[in-house]
């Protein structure tokens, strides 16, 4: 199963997660896509108590998280308080910086950031970042990448890496899931 976490404000018509869930379904992928609670106004202990319902709705499938922006953080919460135990993966794009200034997502920083949390998920892992990313460096982004013993990739000129710098549908989700095997979720037990 995949499932999907947006980032604050929600994805909006278009995102590349709007569209790769879309894909998902037309292939008869099992996914789900939660809306988070108060996207303009976010708490992360709600935001990790919907996240933990929707991985537990899983049952003893497999799931693998598709985050953007402040979703990678929320995940990363999730992982930490051991909400998402049957976690097979993730792909985290975007992820703000630890250091944001932003009140509204004050309650999701700092993100725990264990290695030791995410080794059962590492290889089966990835950090998507940009080189001109409003949110945080791809220094950031490696640095972050490097703390949780994950793959990275900076996207040169992806700016946030959402509608606004033109991102839609993309490849490299796709190719992604494949690599990890989460397009064979349709015939997993």
């Amino acid at each position: 199963m995949i499932i999907f976490v947006h980032g604050y404000e929600g994805p909006g018509e278009g995102h590349w997660q709007v569209l790769l869930h879309r894909e998902l379904s037309a292939r008869g992928i099992p996914s789900l896509f939660p809306e988070l609670p108060e996207p303009l106004a976010p708490e992360r202990d709600r935001w990790v108590e919907k996240l933990a319902g929707c991985a537990a709705s899983a049952g003893d499938r497999r799931v693998i998280f598709i985050c953007h922006s402040l979703g990678c953080w929320a995940f990363d919460h999730l992982l930490e308080s051991g909400g998402a135990p049957n976690a097979h993966g993730a792909f985290l794009v975007s992820p703000p910086s630890p250091f944001l200034l932003f009140e509204a997502v004050q309650s999701f920083l700092p993100p725990p950031l264990s290695r030791s949390t995410w080794e059962p998920i590492a290889e089966r892992s990835l950090l998507v970042g940009s080189d001109d990313d409003d949110y945080a460096g791809s220094d950031e982004h490696a640095e972050m990448a490097g703390t949780l013993g994950i793959e990275h990739r900076i996207v040169t000129g992806g700016g946030h890496i959402n509608t606004e710098s033109g991102f839609g549908a993309w490849p490299l989700p796709l190719e992604w899931l494949k690599a990890v095997g989460g397009l064979g979720e349709a015939s997993a037990p």
